[in-house]
């Protein structure tokens, strides 16, 4: 249960079907490891091999079903709420209403309609819950207060204040409550907890990487002949350069003619090879070292280069806050958003990453990003960088 919890495996409305057996999976597996592990230790004897086995046989085939059956009686019994979307901004319109209509199961647009409504008070009644897309600080108050007063639960678009609030906690003064929000960043405590998780695991991977990284270089080299790595300048803490070491994954000087700019799905300057290594995210172990030298560290931001970093914040200022950890391999933004996810959204994800930070949050989000890997969606689309 204490596995299950932590990998979230009951969330049936939060999660979607694969992304919950994953996770009753690594649950499963830590229980086995522990089991295992407990009469080893405790009295000195072993298992037999041949039962462990044939219980993840049995795993295999049973959570699934129950993870089916299980999801069937949960919707029966809590089908989707029809909801109504409320906002101002019309090019997002579009944009929530498809993700929420497509991938939750707990929520059903079957209207949209905007603050100025006259009609506004009754379509939030006629409905069992109500979704809160862009709006002005004055308007998401007005509707929070007007959707308590009919006991309707609000799902909320976040803003930059949002999430800065997400992590709060009260404080009492006699008679006076106050919120208080944690300083943005890590603590001392909890950059040195987090470097040493870096150098243990960076290590631990180096050994099964390394053989892998020397492969890849190879068919690299003998596709083109040129040099199979990658070094492009990227920002960390405190917009700090740093060299990224990656696999390159196209033609040789493939910004020459064009300049800084964003890969995109199906761009020409991507090699064969590189295209592999891409959909695999082979080409980012080299930064195995980087996450050693203490560059970047294993779970962040990702690092952003300068050219898109000053293009971000012209028009997102709250953009510059990602600086204020190291950058990572993997990340929040990484896990549940795309390589084409708007920089936006990313933002969001990677701020609450900041602002939520816990050592366990990390090891969680390592597990996820195993996951990630064979999610072909999530490497389509714009890169981050042109050699991403």
């Amino acid at each position: 249960l204490i596995s299950a919890s932590f990998m979230d495996c009951f969330n049936f409305s939060g999660k979607r079907y694969y992304n919950l057996l994953y996770s009753i999976y690594i649950s499963a597996l830590i229980s086995n490891v522990i089991l295992l592990a407990l009469p080893y230790v405790a009295i000195g004897a072993q298992l037999s091999k041949k039962i462990a086995l044939l219980n993840f046989c049995l795993e295999l085939v049973v959570l699934p079903i129950w993870l089916t059956l299980s999801r069937k009686f949960y919707f029966h019994c809590r089908p989707p709420l029809p909801s109504v979307l409320i906002t101002d901004d019309p090019e997002g319109e579009a944009f929530v209403l498809e993700k929420v209509n497509r991938y939750s199961e707990k929520y059903r647009v079957d209207a949209i309609t905007s603050p100025n409504d006259r009609e506004i008070e009754s379509i939030i009644l006629s409905h069992k819950a109500v979704i809160l897309g862009k709006l002005g600080t004055i308007d998401k108050a007005m509707f929070l207060r007007m959707c308590a007063s009919m006991e309707k639960p609000v799902l909320i678009r976040p803003d930059y204040t949002d999430i800065m609030l997400s992590t709060s906690q009260s404080e009492q003064f006699d008679d006076l409550m106050m919120i208080s929000v944690n300083k943005f960043g890590l603590t001392g405590g909890q950059r040195v907890m987090k470097r040493i998780l870096d150098l243990f695991f960076g290590l631990l991977a180096l050994v099964p990487a390394l053989p892998v990284i020397l492969l890849c270089a190879l068919l690299i080299f003998l596709q083109d002949g040129h040099n199979p790595f990658f070094m492009q300048k990227r920002l960390t803490r405190g917009g700090k350069e740093y060299g990224v070491y990656k696999l390159r994954t196209m033609i040789p000087d493939a910004e020459k003619h064009v300049g800084p700019v964003l890969a995109e799905k199906d761009d020409p300057r991507i090699t064969k090879i590189g295209r592999i290594l891409r959909s695999l995210r082979l080409d980012e172990l080299p930064q195995i070292f980087n996450i050693i030298k203490g560059d970047m560290s294993i779970v962040g931001p990702r690092p952003e280069r300068q050219f898109f970093y000053d293009e971000y914040t012209k028009t997102i200022p709250e953009f510059s806050h990602r600086l204020a950890v190291k950058a990572g391999l993997t990340g929040m933004a990484q896990v549940w958003g795309r390589y084409s996810t708007d920089p936006y959204e990313k933002l969001m994800l990677d701020l609450l990453y900041i602002q939520s930070y816990s050592l366990m949050l990390d090891i969680k989000l390592m597990i996820e990003t195993v996951r990630v890997l064979f999610v072909k969606e999530s490497s389509e689309g714009v890169d981050t960088g042109s050699e991403k």
